[in-house]
């Protein structure tokens, strides 16, 4: 990757340099320590364990990260009324995945740097930094703050955002004081160990293999790929050059057969009333790629003229509340 200069704050706060000088040892330790308990989930299994798993992981896999933290918080791509936004927001901190407020202004990065200096999670500095190893390092509280002004100042005046962001770990330690209690040493290990490991890695695929690998029905200018078995247990989020090209789309699922399971719940929220003010994808057709997006940019050394991941420029996307 191309060496940043040294007044790219994006690049600065993500920096690729690990060392044991600036390691994150909090968040080392959790994830060491849930692996760890996952590893040891198939030695207690249980059927209530089983079925926590599994209902745990579609509520803070598909509503948390991809229709909440992902579609809805970080692009946009539709509303929800105020108490299922709140649910949705409760699904998203069970995930245990970091902040809402961190959360959206990374991958805003994301969108804005992808595969260029910069980028918090690209496959060029290597597929298990994309994967897992950026997540580690200590980064810088003042840089931050500069970075949420510039990418989430719509995020830091929501109330329901700043809520579970202040709240973040105590939704977490009552679920797993919740499994224990309902089914002992099982349910907490396949509900909650190997459960927010699965979905760790869920969402970690994204970064990493949807980079790397798959095929492409848009001409952006990062390397995103749509790879078919990462969608499928992603609830859709695996489309990825879709919605690289097309990122504030509710919708990721462009071909009739890319099918999107987080869409059918957006869908189904629309219908119930639950979803307004939807962002669809365009479907126009092109005679050589077959399909017709909206190619906003998706990388910059700069936020002036950028297009945002939210569909509007960097400097607008502060008037949108």
């Amino acid at each position: 990757m191309d060496t940043p200069p040294n007044d790219d704050l994006e690049a600065s706060h993500f920096d690729t340099t690990i060392s044991l000088k600036n390691l994150n040892w909090p968040v080392v330790g959790a994830i060491l320590l849930i692996h760890l308990g996952a590893c040891l989930a198939p030695f207690y299994f249980s059927w209530e364990g089983l079925i926590c798993l599994v209902l745990l992981y579609c509520f803070t896999g598909c509503i948390g990260i991809t229709l909440c933290y992902h579609r809805m918080v970080t692009h946009r791509g539709f509303r929800l009324n105020p108490v299922a936004k709140w649910i949705a927001h409760l699904a998203g901190a069970l995930a245990l995945q970091g902040k809402p407020l961190y959360w959206a202004m990374s991958h805003r990065v994301h969108h804005a740097r992808s595969d260029q200096p910069g980028d918090p999670h690209s496959p060029r500095d290597g597929k298990w930094w994309a994967h897992l190893l950026w997540l580690i390092p200590n980064r810088g509280t003042q840089s931050y703050q500069v970075l949420a002004a510039k990418y989430i100042p719509d995020l830091i005046q929501d109330r329901c955002c700043v809520f579970f962001d202040k709240t973040y770990l105590f939704w977490t330690i009552l679920l797993g004081a919740a499994l224990f209690g309902f089914g002992g040493l099982t349910c907490f290990l396949w509900g909650f160990c190997l459960r927010v490991t699965l979905v760790w890695h869920m969402t970690w695929l994204i970064n990493s293999a949807t980079h790397i690998w798959g095929y492409r029905n848009y001409p952006t200018t990062d390397q995103s790929r749509n790879l078919w078995w990462v969608a499928w247990i992603t609830f859709g989020e695996g489309w990825h050059n879709n919605h690289h090209a097309q990122p504030a789309a509710a919708y990721h699922g462009h071909r009739w057969w890319e099918i999107d399971a987080t869409g059918w719940v957006i869908s189904t929220c629309r219908i119930l009333k639950l979803a307004t003010k939807l962002k669809r994808p365009n479907h126009h057709r092109n005679k050589k790629k077959g399909l017709k997006g909206n190619f906003s940019p998706s990388h910059g050394t700069s936020s002036k003229g950028l297009t945002s991941p939210m569909g509007t420029s960097v400097h607008q996307s502060a008037k949108i509340h």
